[in-house]
């Protein structure tokens, strides 16, 4: 028994996941007209799990006929990675699950094929080493003459599931803990929420925002995602380094966030991209497509036309910056315009807790703010460059995407949720009454949204 094995009889189920090496794949989606999960009070039941990848089977044959025992083997492994997969997106995390009751396992034989506990096997070995001998299954092993997609294995699975407390009409949820990570000898701040094994939500802020602007969030989703909120370079806790010692720029942001990933060992993750959030998402996401596994845009730009009226003074910034800096911090910086990033036109302005722009403005008055939000919104202009590449790269990868959007919101216009749809016509598109910051007032609507996109 090797070394990993032996630690992992005292860790999580998670934990030995990660300590064996093993990267459960994207959960199969249904072949027909069932949901792949059904829970009835602590007992959690899969659908039959095949040895599938994207939308067929990897194995198909039966065992004694076209594919022999050890075939049947990797397909019976596969088939129980799916399983696991299923279970943790129902779940949000694999250390829900307190006992496997019952593993049923058909294989498709011909012949007088008799080696079929030798194949059902390999899927029995795979849920020991991650859940432990302690809660190892019953199991009944069938041999058939076909099964779904031609496939050689077909599981089922019955878990036995730790419920969730409750505290009046609401979940219990995960506190958030708030730390710090050094990256690239700065010190970023960071909130972190929810079930380490579960999908991971990194969030990405806007201006003048930091990760605090994703507490609503952090509230209403942390019972079954991983939530990861940092706050940029000069923003929030994190460190403010002199511009005259740094570049405040959008390529260095992406740089950094993505070392901050690999620290924190986020191998996949969900975008979730608010206003400056985007032009550091994208880069990211072009500089390492394989660690995304959707978007969410929430008023964010990637299209020229979503820039309107009021970005003239700031174009003729990027154009002339020694002649224009004076009024593009007016423009940029003031009360009135901190005020109105939140309420935007929205006419209830009653919605609207006033401490949300008075504490901006006074973070954007600390001593070096106007010197560093000024290096980095001359920047922007780069992100207006880089455009027509973030699009290319969304019309060639056809992400899943979620675009939230204020209906409220005069930092951008409203055609841009549209423009979005241009480049993914399956992205789901959501105008909602709200402002720029839409998480002020539809916290909840958003929080369903994303509940829903995540599943």
């Amino acid at each position: 028994m090797s070394t990993a094995t032996e630690v992992s009889r005292t860790a999580s189920a998670e934990q030995r996941l990660r300590e064996l090496g093993v990267e459960l794949p994207a959960p199969p989606e249904p072949f027909g007209t069932y949901v792949e999960a059904v829970q009835a009070g602590n007992l959690l039941y899969l659908s039959g799990m095949l040895p599938t990848e994207g939308h067929g089977a990897k194995f198909v044959g039966r065992v004694g006929a076209e594919l022999d025992v050890e075939a049947g083997r990797k397909a019976a492994r596969l088939a129980a990675l799916n399983a696991l997969a299923v279970a943790r997106q129902h779940l949000g995390s694999l250390d829900r699950v307190t006992r496997i009751v019952r593993l049923g396992v058909s294989v498709a034989t011909s012949g007088d094929v008799r080696e079929q506990p030798k194949v059902a096997d390999a899927a029995s070995d795979l849920l020991r080493d991650v859940f432990g001998d302690e809660k190892s299954p019953s199991r009944l092993v069938y041999g058939v003459a076909s099964l779904p997609l031609g496939a050689p294995v077909e599981l089922e699975l019955i878990f036995e599931v730790a419920g969730k407390e409750r505290e009046g009409d609401g979940l219990t949820q995960h506190p958030t803990s708030y730390r710090t990570a050094q990256i690239d000898g700065l010190s970023i701040f960071y909130r972190e929420a929810g079930p380490s094994g579960a999908p991971t939500l990194l969030l990405l802020h806007g201006l003048p925002s930091s990760s605090r602007m994703f507490e609503p969030l952090f509230a209403r989703l942390s019972d079954r995602y991983h939530l990861v909120a940092p706050d940029y370079p000069g923003f929030g806790h994190s460190d403010w380094p002199n511009p005259k010692d740094f570049a405040y720029t959008f390529d260095h942001y992406a740089a950094i966030m993505n070392h901050f990933t690999e620290e924190l060992g986020l191998l996949r993750y969900t975008l979730y991209m608010q206003d400056y959030g985007g032009p550091v998402g994208f880069r990211m996401a072009l500089a390492h497509p394989e660690r995304i596994e959707a978007l969410i845009v929430q008023d964010a730009v990637a299209h020229n036309e979503g820039l309107g009226a009021n970005w003239k003074p700031r174009r003729a910034f990027w154009a002339d910056r020694a002649a224009n800096e004076s009024a593009l911090r007016t423009n940029l910086l003031s009360l009135a315009t901190t005020r109105t990033r939140h309420v935007g036109s929205d006419p209830d302005v009653e919605r609207y807790d006033a401490d949300l722009w008075t504490d901006e403005f006074a973070f954007l008055n600390q001593p070096g703010q106007a010197d560093i939000q000024s290096d980095l919104f001359y920047d922007y202009r780069t992100n207006v460059e880089s455009y027509p590449a973030w699009q290319a790269w969304m019309r060639e990868k056809q992400p899943r995407l979620l675009v939230l959007w204020g209906k409220h919101d005069l930092s951008f216009e409203l055609s841009e949720p549209e423009a979005y749809r241009r480049d993914v016509p399956n992205a789901e598109v959501h105008v909602l009454d709200a402002g720029h910051f839409a998480l002020d007032t539809a916290a909840d609507q958003i929080s369903q949204l994303v509940r829903d996109f995540m599943n």
